[in-house]
């Protein structure tokens, strides 16, 4: 991953490995909450990585030979990526409540990749809006999703 991260990026050695460790701290704090949902649905929080986190949790979905057995490890589940942008990122709100679940797993929390970032969205508006488009008007499922079995996927 820090060898995807350092040819997408031209970053040095050091920068890229820290940043791919940081994405993986974020992931550990995601996971964290997860399985506290699981046992009590209003410990849900929902945090947010800052832009080179968050790029190198784009890099890092690409190898799922690595993702999804990290992700089962961390979450005992797939760990999404729902990238928006709300209030609580534009306020810093999002990150306020990032900061404390992150140190809560006990790594460390590189300040490079965190301080300063408030208020910026882990992803360009055309990632997370769709031109204002609801997603299922962006794909004609019709014929491709079986309404008339166990597995029925509804819309």
């Amino acid at each position: 991953m820090v060898d995807d991260f350092r040819n997408a990026t031209h970053a040095g050695h050091d920068y890229c490995t820290r940043a791919v460790g940081q994405n993986l701290v974020f992931l550990k704090a995601v996971g964290d909450i997860r399985r506290a949902e699981r046992q009590d649905p209003r410990n849900y929080v929902r945090i947010v990585p800052t832009p080179p986190v968050d790029q190198a949790w784009h890099l890092s979905l690409q190898r799922t030979e690595v993702y999804v057995p990290m992700s089962v490890t961390f979450a005992e589940s797939f760990i999404h990526h729902r990238p928006v942008m709300d209030d609580g990122i534009r306020s810093g709100a999002a990150l306020a409540r990032t900061i404390p679940r992150l140190r809560a797993t006990g790594y460390y929390v590189d300040p490079e990749f965190w301080d300063g970032e408030a208020g910026t969205s882990c992803c360009p508006p055309e990632c997370n809006d769709q031109g204002g488009r609801d997603w299922r008007s962006l794909v004609d499922w019709s014929g491709f999703l079986p309404l008339d079995t166990p597995l029925a996927i509804r819309l």
